[in-house]
């Protein structure tokens, strides 16, 4: 599928029919920092419906009047590497490097979802088994990762484990990582603004969308929709009053928590219902616009590209 096919096929909007934005208390004399397109859940596979639903989206993004300077990936690029075999995976990443390569001019961050990693039960020998793969076809080196850009600092988490059978996945920050984590904390300057992204909500009430999560009565919130140690995470980020947003995906779901001065933003899915509709639940498919100021305040708004 080249470029001329997609864009014939993708019939973009001249406007956008329902947005939601969300803003920060607003401050006198605030300047932005830097705007972003937050672009998650694409679950592309080859066929036509995801690849051109993905071209679309990139389409909206990049014709934004205010166009954002980069794309921050939430996670779930493929529809499911958990379990396919090599072949399977590899077509999945092909269809979205021809999208990317395409329809995409935009400089792009990514964060590992549990639908990138592979896990099929006959590869467990092969040296790209589990996060290797992904960490190599997005090109970011580690599985979690830092950088800084305009004044603020972005903080990049995997936020997905595999079981020790390594058949399914559950969602926390391991060991390893969350030293990683304090350390990388401390040395920022606490005037320097963050935001956090994870695959996996830290703190979302989506967990608590489907009725089939309530088992006799009470709760019960398996550690793949939430990360299972958010109340570990919540003591540290309450240490750093510059911790300012947490974003993730993983839910396909759209809400925003305000928590002990953070606000989590779960934000929708470009698949929507994993392509099959543009809605799930009550969640429109979309993206997400994020303005970013230098007073830390923050704006976002999302968009249906549809």
């Amino acid at each position: 599928m080249n470029r001329r096919t997609l864009l014939k096929s993708a019939s973009l909007l001249p406007f956008v029919p329902e947005l939601t934005v969300e803003s920060s208390p607003q401050h006198l004399a605030r300047k932005r920092s830097v705007r972003f397109a937050y672009v998650g859940d694409t679950h592309i596979t080859p066929e036509t419906t995801p690849m051109k639903g993905v071209a679309q989206c990139l389409h909206h993004v990049q014709s934004q009047t205010d166009k954002p300077a980069f794309v921050l990936h939430g996670g779930d690029v493929i529809m499911d590497a958990l379990k396919e075999d090599r072949s399977g995976v590899q077509k999945q990443w092909d269809a979205w490097h021809t999208v990317m390569k395409a329809e995409n001019s935009l400089p792009i961050e990514y964060c590992i979802g549990n639908h990138d990693v592979w896990g099929y039960d006959g590869a467990k020998s092969d040296p790209m088994y589990g996060k290797k793969w992904a960490v190599d076809l997005m090109r970011i080196g580690e599985r979690y990762r830092s950088f800084d850009r305009n004044g603020w600092h972005f903080i990049i988490l995997d936020s997905v484990q595999l079981t020790p059978e390594n058949k399914w996945y559950t969602g926390f920050i391991d060991p390893e990582q969350l030293e990683w984590l304090k350390t990388d904390l401390a040395k920022t300057n606490s005037k320097t603004p963050i935001l956090i992204l994870s695959h996996i909500p830290i703190f979302s009430p989506t967990a608590f969308f489907s009725e089939s999560n309530v088992k006799n009565g009470n709760w019960a919130i398996s550690g793949g929709l939430v990360l299972n140690n958010t109340p570990e995470l919540l003591k540290l980020f309450y240490q750093y009053p510059n911790i300012k947003a947490a974003l993730s995906g993983h839910m396909h779901l759209l809400d925003r928590v305000d928590y002990n001065g953070v606000s989590y933003f779960c934000n929708g899915a470009v698949s929507g219902n994993w392509w099959k509709s543009d809605v799930y639940q009550q969640t429109k498919a979309g993206y997400a616009l994020f303005d970013l100021f230098d007073d830390g305040s923050i704006e976002r708004t999302y968009l249906q590209y549809t």
